[in-house]
């Protein structure tokens, strides 16, 4: 794809671009009227994704890059390429991200690292390279938290301690950027409804102490309705338009943060009471 023609449309880089949520941010992007970079680490899914996504808006500007978004020389690579291709750069969405189910106490070391690396590490690095062009057009980044990022439930495993790290990330990091003119939001979506069909126990709950296989149902088994994606990335879109700084949903859940700030034990019990 050559340099785009139209540097009136804003454009954006979203992570985790090929499937799910993050394909389904792309699409509520281009309909309003974004150039895409989507970024995937599996080349195949990244042209399956762009294939069905052009088909859908024939007129869309949509390129990809595959790689690794904790590779930082990638990274650079990835944020050059779109500025050289679309002019600049206005918005950049981290769903890079991966859940995991089980017991803290019978987690390793390497699978809280990999968690946090997946969820956290990932994007810092790509902060990090789109900062400069970001900073050029006073635009915003977005990180795709979860409940897990406001509360505990149980079965999450490391999922918990990445996904809170991630909150506090974005928080320090809207305030360091916040006098160049860069916006940092973050939306924390309860469990969302998939497209695929997964089987049930990805997780290998039977595998894990203490685990219910209840526990590998979207939320770790929490009792709560999945969201739609859509509705989600629509979430996504108001953070970059009208710089939300925090998205909960469903609405309902920011009760029971209210809950924990006046009396924690009873947000405890209500929290378990909510998981299957």
């Amino acid at each position: 794809m050559g340099v785009s023609r139209d540097n009136t449309s804003p454009s954006a880089i979203v992570t985790g671009a090929s499937a799910g949520l993050g394909l389904h941010v792309c699409r509520r992007l281009l309909r309003q009227n974004y150039r895409l970079t989507m970024l995937g680490r599996n080349a195949d899914r990244l042209r399956d994704a762009e294939r069905s996504l052009r088909e859908e808006f024939p007129q869309s500007e949509v390129k990809t890059f595959a790689g690794d978004a904790c590779d930082s020389d990638s990274m650079d690579r990835m944020v050059a390429d779109h500025v050289q291709c679309f002019g600049s750069l206005d918005a950049l969405v981290n769903v890079v991200g991966r859940s995991d189910r089980g017991l803290l106490i019978h987690s390793s070391a390497e699978e809280l690292e990999s968690l946090f690396r997946d969820n956290v590490i990932s994007a810092w690095t790509c902060c990090r390279a789109a900062h400069e062009s970001l900073q050029q057009t006073r635009g915003a980044i977005v990180n795709l938290g979860s409940l897990a990022s406001r509360v505990a439930p149980r079965y999450l495993g490391g999922y918990v301690i990445a996904k809170h790290a991630l909150v506090g990330f974005s928080r320090q990091l809207r305030m360091e950027l916040e006098s160049d003119g860069i916006h940092v939001g973050v939306v924390c979506p309860g469990p969302i409804r998939r497209d695929d069909d997964l089987p049930i126990d990805r997780y290998q709950t039977d595998t894990k102490t203490g685990v219910p296989a209840t526990a590998a149902q979207p939320g770790g088994g929490a009792k709560l309705k999945g969201l739609p994606p859509e509705q989600v990335a629509d979430a996504v879109l108001k953070c970059i338009t009208q710089r939300k700084i925090e998205i909960v949903m469903p609405g309902k859940v920011r009760a029971l943060m209210a809950v924990n700030s006046i009396s924690p034990k009873l947000a405890d019990w209500l929290l378990a009471k909510s998981t299957a």
